[in-house]
């Protein structure tokens, strides 16, 4: 049977996608639903929280996805794609049941560290096996596709919100992220394959071979960059051999300033909204166009990231997060709130979609997930330091206008850090390491 490279939207290969992007509306629910708490956090008298302490138990989910993500550096490419998936989805939907049933605020943190964890093991191994199940000319595309499912679970985040929060308080909402995983995970165990890539370098090459016809996905052939042995798989050093290390080092600091302001804002969104006169129902309602930016902005965005290159659009869409949010401080009128709400949710999570897949397509197949997965770990400080980040600009008293301008800031800083991304290892570079080979072919 003849394997011939497919649309990564349509055949077998569609399940991939579909599963990838299920597991991220999980995720995306579980990450970004927690500016929707925020309020009723503060609100919770047997708690008696204050802002800082919201912004660390804010921080705490940020932490767990740093440890998350150097673990899947550091197992990803070893254990394989499918094994860290399912692993990390069972232990973000557990942790939020823990969250729901909390006690105290210690066992929240706690069970926050751990939606962390998994959600940080998810993200770079989702990436790799999305990059790996597309055809080339659109990976951009089609890790945008799985990943539009991060803004879809923070538009039902936002849904969710206005009903379950006045009704249930924050356990209701952490609750109701517990539940899918007993549909998600048996269609999983199911359906999601390993990838051919990560067998095909294991040494496992009838079996890649195989799951590449079954798919229509091109076969990555071992070269030098791809030797299948466990340095050029998994260690730090191909991060900064031939030639990698300033674009490696770029990737980090733009991950890191993109992360700030994306849990940053997401985490104080509502509580700024809420400050500025809006209320409840409307500030919980700016989760939901935030959100909703996320996903059209960075589908429309992820089409033209494969036609002119990740590069220059993944710059763009951090300068249109720092003009948004600096805008905001100037009190506009509402339904110019609601509209750059909605370009702020491009700028932070869907530049953070653009730029995994911009990481994704720079690296060869055998350092794919190791790459991802520093990146971000690395980029996880800035996603620890965002609550808190944002917590101590509210406790400090500062205006309405200087908060947005706090968080405009970093996001031009991470345009920069984009902007410094060596050209050639942005462009042709990839595509001559990825060439597919005729061994799927050979599958009868």
């Amino acid at each position: 049977m003849s394997a011939h490279p497919a649309s990564p939207r349509t055949g077998a290969s569609a399940t991939v996608v579909a599963l990838c992007f299920l597991a991220l509306v999980l995720e995306g629910y579980d990450l970004l639903m927690y500016g929707t708490v925020v309020p009723a956090l503060l609100a919770h008298g047997p708690w008696g929280l204050d802002a800082p302490a919201v912004g660390v138990l804010g921080s705490l989910a940020a932490f767990g996805m740093l440890v998350g993500a150097l673990a899947a550096a550091a197992v990803g490419d070893r254990w394989g794609r499918r094994r860290t998936i399912l692993v990390s989805v069972c232990t973000f939907s557990l942790a939020m049941a823990g969250c729901a049933l909390s006690p105290t605020p210690e066992v929240f943190g706690v069970s926050r560290f751990l939606i962390g964890l998994g959600a940080g093991a998810l993200m770079p191994t989702a990436v790799a096996i999305l990059v790996e199940f597309s055809t080339p000319g659109r990976r951009t595309r089609t890790a945008a596709l799985g990943f539009a499912g991060v803004g879809v679970g923070g538009m039902l985040a936002g849904l969710l919100a206005l009903w379950l929060v006045p009704a249930f308080g924050f356990r209701g909402m952490f609750a109701a992220g517990a539940v899918p995983l007993l549909v998600v995970l048996p269609l999983m165990l199911r359906y999601l394959p390993e990838s051919p890539a990560f067998l095909l370098a294991s040494g496992r090459r009838e079996e890649a071979a195989h799951v590449a016809a079954r798919y229509g996905v091109p076969l990555v052939p071992p070269g030098p960059d791809a030797a299948g042995t466990a340095a050029a798989r998994g260690g730090l050093r191909a991060l900064f051999s031939d030639g990698r290390a300033a674009m490696t080092v770029s990737f980090w600091v733009a991950t890191f300033f993109c992360l700030l302001v994306l849990f940053g804002v997401a985490s104080w969104l509502p509580a700024l909204m809420t400050a500025a006169g809006y209320g409840l129902q409307s500030s919980l309602s700016f989760v939901l166009v935030l959100n909703g930016g996320t996903v059209v902005g960075a589908l429309g965005a992820s089409a033209l990231a494969d036609r002119w290159g990740a590069k220059p659009v993944t710059v763009a869409a951090f300068g249109a997060a720092a003009v948004s949010l600096a805008l905001l401080s100037l009190a506009p009128p509402t339904w110019a709130v609601y509209l750059l709400v909605a370009v702020a949710g491009f700028g932070t999570t869907g530049t953070q979609i653009l730029l995994n897949a911009f990481v994704a397509v720079s690296y060869p197949a055998a350092v794919r997930t190791t790459g991802l997965g520093m990146s971000l770990g690395v980029g996880r400080v800035g996603a620890i330091l965002g609550p808190t980040y944002g917590g101590l600009l509210v406790a400090a008293g500062l205006g309405l206008s200087w908060q947005f301008h706090a968080f405009a800031l970093p996001a031009a800083l991470g345009g920069v850090a984009a902007a410094l991304v060596p050209a050639r290892r942005a462009a042709g570079r990839v595509r001559s390491t990825e060439a597919a080979v005729p061994a799927a072919g050979a599958v009868r």
